[in-house]
């Protein structure tokens, strides 16, 4: 149990923020940017603050007229995001810049379909998007929603400094995870990226699904259709189904997400890969597609997970798309149940800082005695 921890400072970290390669940017009006900037230097560049001050200067300079640009927080496939303002927002919330290279120019709708999605979602558990602007021919950028304590990789690393999380949180978080699935899945998409860096904690400790750069959406498909979704994602948390190119109804296409999810709980709660080999095997990638494909699911010896956590992961990573949970199902399973216990205990406390000092000392005895079985008539 942690003892005498400040939880107020625990709550005013901010993200790691990774440092910025330096450019040796020299401002220069003559700039063509659509001739210097490429697919394959873009996030270098973007990376230099000097450089995009310059860069949104010359080409959309209506930009700092409305928003004030903060510090780089990450990069990856989706492109550059920093943090920053609304000028006319009395609150002052801080959001996040999404930058974004159009590898084909204006004609690109399969990049432009992540803002589409984006717009079309309103849900608590969904990350809002507040403007969407086109910079030229090869640029864009989003203002996003921005989750104050960074996504549930760096909450736990770096705010909780904890190489593993403990089911109180898990199953706090899980529970509205499933709940923001639901309701993408109702409108008739799939993330096809569920991971720990698309899931960002709000103020409030809630949760925000993120990222739908690489998602799909089967509208336009009868229910019983069979499709074999593409190769999109983490590879290491893109489910069999999609490793072997199985033809699946449409119908079922939301357990590719359950999947994902499984192994997001998996490593967040036991710091390793479900199907990971000896380090010397894992750095091969067609190590790792096959482990996912063929090897079965197993628990590390003396973990220390319940029963009822561990049958709910193996329900989620259920190599067989047909006899995986559902959506609904494990909304209904006894492990999810256990948020409610949870969620009673935040509103009674009435205080952000109380509730993350039960969370991190698992200091919620009626959901310990529930998960270890002591508690089943609970519900």
């Amino acid at each position: 149990m942690i003892e005498n921890q400040n939880y107020s400072q625990i709550l005013s970290i901010k993200p790691q923020k990774l440092p910025p390669e330096s450019t040796n940017f020299q401002t220069d009006d003559s700039i063509n940017y659509n001739q210097v900037i490429n697919q394959e230097n873009f996030k270098i560049l973007l990376r230099d603050k000097k450089f995009l001050n310059h860069f949104l200067t010359k080409e959309s300079p209506k930009f700092f007229e409305d928003f004030e640009l903060g510090d780089f927080l990450n990069e990856g496939g989706c492109g550059v995001v920093y943090d920053g303002r609304m000028r006319k927002r009395k609150n002052k919330q801080k959001l996040a810049f999404k930058f974004k290279y159009s590898r084909k120019g204006n004609d690109n709708k399969d990049e432009f379909q992540e803002i589409g999605i984006l717009k079309k979602l309103h849900h608590k558990n969904i990350t809002n998007i507040y403007a969407f602007t086109k910079i030229g021919e090869k640029f864009y950028y989003c203002v996003l929603e921005l989750g104050k304590h960074g996504d549930l990789e760096k909450f736990q690393k770096i705010i909780l400094k904890k190489k593993v999380l403990s089911e109180t949180i898990l199953c706090y978080f899980s529970k509205q995870i499933l709940e923001g699935l639901k309701y993408i899945h109702r409108c008739k998409i799939i993330h096809n990226d569920i991971k720990q860096g698309n899931i960002v904690i709000d103020s409030n400790l809630d949760i925000k699904i993120t990222d739908f750069s690489v998602s799909c959406t089967y509208a336009n498909f009868e229910p019983d259709e069979k499709v074999a979704f593409p190769f999109m994602g983490t590879s290491k948390y893109i489910c069999p189904e999609i490793l072997n190119r199985t033809l699946m109804p449409i119908r079922e296409a939301c357990k590719i997400d359950i999947y994902s999810l499984g192994v997001t709980l998996y490593v967040a709660a036991l710091g390793k890969f479900p199907y990971e080999l000896n380090k010397v095997e894992n750095k091969k990638y067609e190590n790792i597609l096959k482990n996912i494909q063929d090897k079965p699911l197993e628990f590390p010896i003396n973990n220390k997970i319940s029963p009822k956590f561990k049958n709910f992961l193996s329900k989620l990573l259920d190599k067989n798309y047909s006899t995986r949970i559902n959506i609904q199902q494990a909304l209904n399973d006894p492990w999810i149940k256990g948020a409610e216990i949870i969620q009673e205990e935040k509103e009674n406390l009435g205080s952000i800082e109380n509730f993350l000092a039960k969370l991190i000392t698992d200091n919620i005895p009626k959901f310990n005695e529930y998960i270890s079985d002591k508690l089943d008539s609970f519900f």
